[in-house]
This record gives C-alpha cells, structure tokens and sequence, in this order.
C-alpha cells in the first residue's frame, strides 16, 4: 500500500472516458439531454439570418449564381421550419434534442455546399 493513499473497493471517483456517465463525452452534453430545444431554434434562426445576408445579396445582383443562392435560402429556411416543426410536435427527450442536432448540421452543410457554389460560379471566370 502506498503511503498517504487510500484503498478503497468502490467505485472510481471520476467516471471512466467513454462511459455513458462520462460529462465529457458528446451524447452526454446538457444540450443533448435535457434541453427544451428552444435553444436549437435560436440558434438555428440566428444563423439562418447570418447566412441569408450573403445569400440575398447574391440573389439581389443576380448573375449566375443568384439560382444557387436562391435554393440554397429556401433549403435553409425550409430547415428553421423542419426544426419549428419537430420542436413542437416530437415528444421531449433525447430524440427530439438529436433530431435538432441533426438539422442545425444540415443547415450547416447546406449553407457551406451554397455559398461555395456560388463563389466558384462568381470566380470561374476570373479564372480562365
């Protein structure tokens, strides 16, 4: 025994990584747990708005990409409802929380695939 160490049987004090108690594993976040899913819908519409005012920009000058941009807004404001939607209608609990999740990364996806897009249209002929 060492000394100025206790022996004991019981369990460890700090959960092991990688356990479902574990507070630092990504499942296991607050978020994903025992939110109402008001938070997802904030920060869902906060980020439609940041992305929209590029997009209406693009879609504002038109050009070639304004089509692209103007997908890419609806995608994203079709989302915000599907998110509305699943917050008021799917039971509380770790699916609704995941299914929120998972739409605030579509919106994610879907921004990024957009404006990238419209970048290399706009860009294309500088290019050549």
């Amino acid at each position: 025994m060492q000394k100025g160490v206790a022996m004991s049987n019981n369990a460890p004090e700090h959960p092991v990584s990688g356990s479902h108690t574990d507070p630092t594993r990504v499942l296991n976040q607050p978020a994903l747990r025992t939110s109402t899913g008001g938070i997802w819908i904030v920060s869902a519409g906060v980020f439609t708005v940041i992305c929209l005012a590029p997009l209406v920009g693009i879609i504002w000058t038109g050009g070639a990409a304004a089509a692209i941009a103007a997908v890419t807004a609806i995608l994203l404001v079709g989302v915000l409802a599907a998110m509305v939607t699943v917050r008021h209608t799917v039971f509380p609990g770790s699916r609704r929380l995941k299914l929120l999740a998972i739409c605030m990364l579509s919106m994610a996806v879907i921004a990024f695939a957009g404006m990238l897009t419209c970048v290399i249209i706009v860009w294309a002929p500088l290019a050549s």
